[in-house]
């Protein structure tokens, strides 16, 4: 049986390519975190416009790896985890984003309703 990927498990492993760390242990997290911020801060890059927007995405695969996905806001909250762009510019030369699957409410209505109505 093939396994399905969801959206859910490749922004997670999104966030780890980001913050660069496969032991994902807190003080690993805080450590990549805290030389990124500092890399990418908009302080340190003025001529960068996407700065901000990059601080935005370091702070959201922080926050999602620290304190976990929560499933009642239905993504929104890591939206810029999706931009495959805002994803490449981050990580190292070389290395592509984690391909997105499908998110899980969408492919429970696929499997259990389509079809019934």
């Amino acid at each position: 049986m093939k396994k399905t990927k969801f959206k859910e498990d490749s922004i997670r492993k999104r966030a780890e390519q980001i913050l660069n760390v496969d032991d994902v242990s807190e003080v690993e997290i805080k450590r990549a975190y805290r030389r990124l911020t500092l890399k990418y801060h908009p302080d340190r890059n003025p001529k960068d416009h996407d700065s901000m927007r990059k601080m935005q995405l370091i702070a959201q695969a922080y926050d999602l790896l620290l304190k976990g996905m929560v499933y009642d806001d239905n993504l929104k909250r890591y939206e810029l985890l999706e931009d495959d762009g805002l994803v490449r510019s981050i990580l190292p030369k070389g290395m592509e984003p984690e391909p997105l699957g499908e998110s899980y409410n969408d492919w429970h209505r696929k499997q259990f309703y389509e079809g019934w109505m």
